[in-house]
């Protein structure tokens, strides 16, 4: 496999984190070949649950439930039975989606009906007559356009927004420099905002419930907490997808590069898990105190400099295989099998438990430490064991 493939498939496969309870064995993964990174889902294809990245991705055919993909331009041109998770340089979504839209982008234009939600983030979004929205619409730009029919609540946050259809709930708008409501708006509900400039409303547009103006020293009134809540959860959302993708990028470049030292690793940290977390908690502790005494001494400084970039290194491949190692664990438990697994299903749910579990308070926390320093003293052990 090229490196270049190697590379978007591991980010095709890091977006089954948002797969549904759904068959694995439905799901169609689409890499990138030579074709200057590109992937194209012809029309007469049949597909379940598509997961795809590339530089240029068209999709053509319909989806029977779920869509995942990150490129550099994304087109999706056929019509999504379920939902779609994407993100890319150009978002284009002309077809008919049967669930929700969760998508971020520099440019994003929504043609296609969406049955529920869409949430989106981005440069510059526009929602276009031919669209609409059955949900709620949750977005975050620097200019979004709304031309498109939205029959729940709005949620926007940017630089202009320009509002220019019939909105059937409320429409909540934090902190803006621009509001337009164009000619053939009608917002069923009420309009709060907040923008350091008067609201512009064409002839023709209509508010038929309340208008509420959070003006300049609103800061000290009590925000929407719906409204903080989403943005919260989104931020939230954003950060832990990142962490995602890094661990299972990581996890799946070792397992896959150099599987005999990983799976050495795995066993050892299921079956020496005292030991392998006592040599963990010491190398935590000790290489730190290490690194200082080296670097207060002008003969050792660039020893010191080279011990810092092994035990920073060792913790990030740490954190990596604590998810392949709880998958392995999640496989055993099941299967009742003395099989240490690792492969890309071990990875993937692994890592996506895992950080599932790290979202709990304290207990979640303390779980995630314990497993990363039973790798990380799994990993020095496997090593030296290796070398000897």
């Amino acid at each position: 496999m090229q490196i270049k493939k190697a590379i978007y498939l591991i980010l095709a496969l890091t977006f089954a984190f948002f797969a549904t309870a759904g068959s694995t064995q439905a799901a169609d993964f689409r890499a990138a070949a030579k074709n200057g990174g590109n992937v194209t889902v012809s029309q007469e294809e049949q597909i379940t649950n598509l997961y795809t990245a590339g530089n240029v991705i068209s999709v053509d055919a319909n989806i029977e439930k779920g869509l995942h993909a990150v490129g550099n331009i994304l087109n999706i041109n056929g019509n999504v039975g379920q939902s779609i998770y994407s993100g890319a340089g150009t978002l284009l979504i002309k077809g008919d989606v049967g669930g929700s839209v969760h998508g971020g982008g520099g440019n994003i234009v929504i043609e296609g009906k969406i049955t529920d939600d869409l949430i989106l983030g981005g440069g510059n979004i526009s929602i276009s007559s031919k669209a609409s929205v059955g949900g709620d619409l949750v977005a975050g730009g620097g200019v979004v356009d709304i031309q498109g029919p939205v029959t729940g609540n709005i949620y926007l946050s940017g630089g202009v927004l320009t509002i220019n259809s019939e909105i059937g709930g409320n429409v909540k708008i934090d902190k803006v420099d621009e509001i337009r409501l164009g000619s053939n708006a009608v917002i069923k509900g009420n309009l709060e905002y907040y923008s350091t400039k008067e609201i512009v409303m064409d002839e023709g547009a209509v508010v038929l419930g309340e208008t509420i103006i959070n003006e300049k020293g609103a800061g000290k009134h009590d925000l929407d907490k719906g409204a903080l809540a989403g943005f919260i959860f989104a931020i939230i959302s954003v950060a832990l997808l990142i962490k995602l993708i890094g661990m299972i990028i990581v996890a799946l470049f070792f397992a896959y590069l150099f599987k005999k030292f990983t799976t050495a690793v795995v066993k050892e940290s299921i079956t020496s898990f005292w030991k392998s977390l006592g040599t963990g908690f010491a190398v935590l502790i000790l290489v730190p105190i290490i690194m200082v005494i080296l670097m207060i001494t002008v003969v050792g400084i660039w020893l010191g400099l080279i011990v810092l970039t092994i035990y920073l290194s060792s913790i990030i491949i740490a954190s990596a295989l604590a998810g392949v190692t709880f998958g392995s664990w999640l496989i055993l438990a099941i299967t009742k099998k003395d099989n240490y697994s690792v492969n890309w299903k071990t990875i993937l749910w692994g890592s996506v438990v895992l950080t599932i579990i790290g979202i709990l308070p304290v207990i979640g926390w303390l779980i995630v430490l314990i497993l990363i320093l039973i790798n990380l003293g799994s990993i020095y052990q496997v090593f030296f064991r290796m070398h000897k």
